[in-house]
């Protein structure tokens, strides 16, 4: 490689070394909502021969098993595989709002007791695999997810993390400068500790607010949440199947799966000593 110019490459020969080729790998790229709805339209329209064969019969066999997600409506299905019970919902939200909906959902799944162990999010879909299966999807309302969004944030390093920020601005706490110390007679305030106390005493206060509205803006965002629970309004097409669907199928090999550790991998964890206690006899 010599240099480039425009749209031209130029190289020169080299005997010496091994050549290189350049090789595409692959990438991932996230989808807009203009996207998203671009995508929603293609899945319904009657004449799919722009689309390679594989692809038309994989939106074919998804509307034959399950049903085809549609714009301003909310797809979950729901199936067995592998003794676990799994349920993939169809957002078209982006991965970063996938991803916190997996969030949301399994901690509404086990204050429910589904007993959620995992959970998986793409730019289109998140599936959750648990030990009961989620027969009312329901739990994928506005208000529970709210509610459930702020139960999270409070009990997660990620609002900690904004508020300390938030706090070194508003100058509670001091910018730790590399090399610098304090002495001894300065008084310094974890930022930790700031946060329970005004959680626990001025549940309302600004500083608060300013913490919840930068960590749901800047770094999980809701707001994509919230503008599909807008756009289905309620509207949830909850299929129940006996397979893994064709849709739902490219998840298991998506790599970036999120362990639940809860009461679901507490009964798995029980289940399985109860198993080495009975097979050595002590049962």
């Amino acid at each position: 490689f010599e240099s480039l110019k425009e749209m031209h490459v130029e190289v020169s020969r080299d005997r010496g070394r091994k050549p290189k080729v350049a090789v595409f790998m692959g990438t991932k790229f996230s989808t807009s909502t203009q996207l998203s709805e671009r995508i929603l339209d293609l899945l319904h329209r009657s004449d799919l021969s722009a689309l390679p064969a594989h692809t038309r019969d994989w939106i074919r066999l998804q509307a034959e098993l399950s049903k085809l997600p549609e714009a301003g409506r909310l797809l979950v299905e729901s199936f067995p595989y592998e003794g676990r019970a799994h349920s993939c919902v169809y957002g078209f939200a982006g991965r970063g709002a996938q991803q916190t909906l997996g969030l949301l959902l399994t901690r509404r799944m086990e204050e429910a007791g589904l007993g959620p162990l995992g959970f998986v999010a793409t730019d289109y879909a998140t599936l959750i695999w648990s030990l009961e299966p989620m027969r009312d999807a329901a739990l994928i309302d506005y208000g529970g997810l709210v509610d459930g969004l702020d139960g999270w944030l409070a009990e997660n390093a990620l609002m900690k993390r904004s508020f300390k920020a938030a706090a070194t601005i508003a100058g509670l706490t001091p910018r730790n400068f590399p090399g610098k110390r304090a002495n001894a007679r300065q008084a310094t305030f974890s930022s930790d500790i700031l946060y329970d106390t005004l959680r626990k005493y001025d549940p309302d206060h600004l500083l608060l607010d300013i913490t919840r509205e930068e960590a749901m803006r800047g770094l999980i965002g809701f707001g994509r949440i919230e503008e599909m629970l807008a756009r289905t309004r309620g509207r949830i097409d909850h299929v129940v199947g006996d397979r893994v669907t064709p849709f739902a199928a490219p998840l298991f090999l998506e790599v970036g799966k999120v362990p639940v550790e809860g009461a679901g991998a507490e009964a798995l964890v029980a289940a399985e000593a109860a198993r080495l206690m009975a097979e050595a006899g002590l049962g």
